[in-house]
């Protein structure tokens, strides 16, 4: 029999304070400093967890834009989806593809998740997908047996990847899984609509990676809680104007076993999930390398922190915990 299984919903590792929080639809006159707009508000599932979209704007255009917003977001979601019939699933089925075929948006990935990959040590990586299926994460998450973790392994990384010419080629039985970007990346997208398409102000929440912004006239102050990893109180309230933050926790997708904690994040060396690290938050210009940054930071730990290139992030927090339990928490750089 496994063991009975705790899950918490990624969506509340950062909570934004701007008002209540509401699954329904929100519309009510923003009279902050702009007379005549409207600030829109809308929750709703999708990329496997919540979304949650703001957008201040003419009142004319508001609803529009945040139908967009909406419709990009499942787009993407069945895009870079690992299994399904988007793009993402089509390459992991096919085992190649031809890389001036592919969109921008699996080439912005995979550049980025290789940039990002390279700094870190390979600590991030985005050809684990194997390795998370083997473990069940996120739906069926259990102790595999430790030869199916090492078969797991030895097809995951992105040492099975290659590129000859203008082809990419999988070794046989990978995956690639930007799951550890892919809410980053879409968050950055859709903020990105919002604003080509006239939204004075806009925030993008997926999964507790936040991307968000605006005019400077709007006067809007984005107030951010980041959530002890250990508890359900906020462990600091966070001001930007323009940003992103992006919180990666071993609390988000996990199961006991044996008075042990295994969580989603998976260590690229060892096959198993990281421990010691419950939360990073980053806070830096996009939400895809927020997404990616922390993820990288929490198997590597303070030592992977502390060689981060400075221009990448403005502040990176740690909260750490010990064998017998005590929480510390590190920090580098300010905002």
């Amino acid at each position: 029999m496994r063991p009975v299984r705790k899950k918490i919903n990624s969506s509340y590792l950062l909570m934004f304070l701007i008002g209540s929080l509401v699954f329904a639809l929100v519309i009510r006159v923003f009279l902050a400093n702009n007379a005549g707009l409207l600030e829109m508000k809308n929750r709703t599932p999708v990329l496997g967890t919540f979304a949650t979209y703001i957008v201040i704007a003419e009142s004319e255009t508001a609803g529009l834009i945040l139908s967009s917003m909406d419709s990009l977001a499942r787009y993407l979601d069945n895009e870079l989806g690992v299994y399904g019939n988007g793009e993402l699933s089509n390459l992991n089925m096919r085992g190649y593809a031809l890389i001036p075929e592919l969109s921008s948006d699996l080439i912005y990935l995979l550049d980025n998740s290789m940039f990002i990959s390279s700094i870190t040590d390979s600590l991030f990586d985005p050809a684990m997908g194997a390795l998370v299926n083997t473990w069940g994460f996120p739906s069926d998450p259990h102790l595999p047996d430790s030869a199916d973790i090492d078969s797991a392994l030895a097809r995951s990384g992105l040492s099975n990847v290659r590129i000859t010419g203008d082809t990419l080629f999988l070794s046989s039985g990978t995956l690639l899984d930007f799951g550890a970007i892919a809410k980053g990346y879409s968050a950055d997208r859709i903020y990105t609509l919002a604003r080509e398409m006239g939204a004075s102000a806009a925030l993008v929440e997926i999964g507790g990676e936040i991307r968000c912004g605006g005019d400077t006239a709007t006067g809007r102050l984005w107030r951010l809680a980041v959530r002890n990893p250990r508890g359900d109180n906020i462990m600091e309230m966070i001001e930007i104007e323009n940003g992103a933050v992006a919180t990666s926790g071993d609390y988000e997708n996990y199961f006991f076993e044996n008075g042990l904690r295994f969580c989603h994040i998976l260590d690229p060396r060892t096959g198993y999930p990281e421990t010691g690290v419950a939360s990073v938050t980053v806070i830096c210009g996009n939400a895809a390398f927020g997404d990616a940054l922390a993820t990288a930071v929490s198997v590597g730990g303070r030592d992977t922190a502390e060689n981060l290139p400075d221009s990448l992030f403005s502040l990176i927090i740690v909260v750490s915990e010990d064998e017998n339990g005590e929480v510390t928490e590190w920090r580098r750089g300010s905002i």
